[in-house]
């Protein structure tokens, strides 16, 4: 049984990140770490990208404070979004009695597996997943996925959750909000995969005039949200939360961010098949189908049920079905049985 674990992992994205903060430090009561420095990348032991300003992006923190303890192995850091995290060194990394090594992502599976044969106290390694990745070969012996995969073989060690995320921030608000739409696709633009739905959300939001149409992301029109608690007053601020990622999500912090605070999605329910967030789709009860449907039409069904009466429905239904599929504390039990239990 682990005792306050020392855990690290890769900064994949934030909301995963405070996800596993949740969980190793807040319920478990450890540390947990990522990597800073470029050795990791020019050492072979960090493989998520290969693009230099990624690289530095992901290895290079924007701000890096004072150590956090006597050896200056652990650094408190901040990247350009003002997310802090806990740091570590390559050579830091191997002076500390890490526990446990989780990759987040396929390619650092094998050189985190290397970390773990070549570190003094032999940490047990996890692959989270949180996307379908179609993986051909299993390395690591332990899993914990948020997403809904069938080719895990039998010996693994696994377990499916959900991402837990804080809801005293993502709660939800029952009063009529204004006449907005908004999306939170990170890449939802005029290019690449999602270009034709990018294309349908600006079609319906020109026969919208009355609307007010957002798109929020990191490359999107309206401009990236940074943090938590002005991504929740977005949520709540919107009518309806326009979410038509193409492939959909693995878990989808959107989706079930969007439950949370009781706020119905419009989606193609054809992405979602055998998906996580399909639990929380029921076509005109918590959100709004919009496959083959013509711009005309998903404006009417839009306006049919953004009357207050079928709205409130739809708010309560979104919120109540989310706490009737989602208990991060049931969960969280379940989590730390399987961390106990890790081979």
């Amino acid at each position: 049984m682990f005792t306050k674990p020392i855990v690290f992992t890769d900064f994949h994205h934030g909301s995963l990140m405070v996800s596993l903060l949740l969980l190793f430090e807040k319920r478990l009561g450890g540390t947990l770490l990522t990597p800073i420095g470029l050795e990791w990348h020019t050492q072979g032991f960090w493989k998520m990208w290969e693009y230099p300003d990624t690289i530095r992006q992901f290895l290079e923190p924007v701000g890096k404070g004072e150590p956090l303890n006597d050896s200056r192995s652990i650094y408190m850091c901040q990247d350009g979004s003002g997310f802090t995290y806990k740091g570590v060194t390559l050579d830091a990394f191997y002076e500390l009695p890490v526990d446990i090594v989780i990759a987040s992502v396929p390619a650092n599976v094998e050189p985190f597996w290397r970390l773990c044969q070549t570190h003094p106290s032999k940490p047990k390694l996890v692959f989270q997943i949180g996307n379908d990745w179609q993986l051909q070969q299993w390395i690591a012996p332990n899993v914990m996925t948020s997403a809904v995969i069938k080719t895990i073989p039998k010996h693994i060690h696994s377990i499916l959750y959900h991402q837990e995320f804080d809801l005293s921030v993502f709660h939800p608000d029952f009063s009529l909000p204004g006449n907005y739409i908004s999306s939170f696709v990170n890449c939802f633009i005029d290019d690449g995969g999602f270009a034709p739905d990018y294309h349908l959300f600006q079609t319906v939001e020109a026969l919208m005039p009355d609307w007010t149409f957002k798109s929020h992301g990191i490359v999107c029109r309206d401009g990236y949200i940074t943090g938590d608690q002005p991504l929740a007053e977005k949520m709540r601020k919107a009518r309806f939360i326009w979410h038509t990622k193409s492939g959909g999500d693995g878990y989808g912090h959107i989706v079930y961010k969007s439950a949370a605070v009781g706020r119905p999605l419009i989606v193609k329910a054809e992405y979602y098949n055998e998906k996580h967030g399909k639990e929380l789709m029921v076509d005109g009860v918590t959100c709004l189908a919009i496959d083959g449907l013509s711009p005309e039409e998903i404006v009417n069904k839009i306006l049919y049920y953004s009357e207050e009466h079928r709205y409130s429905a739809l708010c309560r239904n979104m919120y109540d079905n989310f706490k009737l599929r989602v208990d991060f504390d049931k969960e969280g039990e379940a989590l730390k049985h399987f961390v106990n239990n890790l081979i």
